[in-house]
């Protein structure tokens, strides 16, 4: 059976809500975003490309109710946060959230011993990799006048946000160590209670700096109750 026949058997009839079909609203991000690229869904990077979103847009339903807004750290070209941004125009909200988007749009930072692969066969990724263009992310969320693309390093482009803002909804997707951690020691205690945070690449062997970041944080605050997911993400609930 071929991969495509296994990704419509998880996914074609998914509902998010009574009203929202999750590979529908997907696809149609898909197609927003990278509209030069056709959908491969016998390609093994898109089926955990769709897994590790239909998580994403589980956590954001799950805290639309809360007062607060959304952070993302890595952006890259906007697909994660445009997904959740266009959801919630499907959602029923009492108010509009501000989402801001922080990226270097100059790729990665310094790559550090923590963040090479355990395995010598895999790529090795270097300062500048993943780069994408500002102009063309601002392209892409032009019709939201909640969504505000901040542009600059971790954690120096923290001083550009209102150090009094609380957030319900983080997506840290920095792939290295270092800016994972110092994403989490400035925004953990800015999450209101009950709001989510969620890594994109805790077991990524292509990043192992990601899952070191993570657990170092929590292991250092003694706090337990985060959740590896079966997509290769790991979140938690703040209490």
């Amino acid at each position: 059976m071929a991969l495509d026949q296994h990704i419509n058997i998880f996914f074609k009839d998914l509902f998010l809500s009574n009203k929202i079909n999750f590979f529908d609203h997907w696809k149609s991000t898909h197609n927003k975003i990278y509209p030069e690229i056709p959908i491969d869904l016998n390609n093994v990077l898109t089926a955990i490309r769709i897994n590790k979103n239909f998580y994403l847009c589980k956590y954001f339903m799950y805290v639309n109710n809360l007062e607060g807004d959304f952070f993302e750290c890595g952006v890259l070209r906007g697909f994660s946060s445009y997904l959740l941004r266009s959801l919630e125009d499907n959602l029923s909200l009492n108010k509009i959230n501000k989402y801001f988007l922080i990226d270097s749009f100059e790729g990665l930072s310094e790559i550090t011993k923590s963040d090479i692969p355990l395995n010598p066969n895999l790529k090795i990724h270097k300062k500048g990799d993943l780069r994408e263009n500002f102009e063309t992310v601002e392209i892409n969320f032009k019709e939201y006048n909640n969504v505000f693309l901040v542009k600059g390093w971790i954690p120096d482009v923290f001083d550009q946000l209102d150090q009094n803002n609380k957030y319900k909804f983080v997506h840290l997707d920095v792939d290295l160590y270092q800016p994972t951690l110092d994403s989490l020691e400035y925004i953990y205690e800015k999450v209101v209670k009950g709001g989510v945070i969620i890594t994109d690449d805790y077991k990524s062997p292509l990043f192992p700096g990601n899952k070191k970041a993570w657990e170092h944080y929590f292991n250092s605050k003694n706090i337990k109750n985060w959740l590896a997911l079966p997509s290769g993400q790991a979140a938690i609930i703040k209490s």
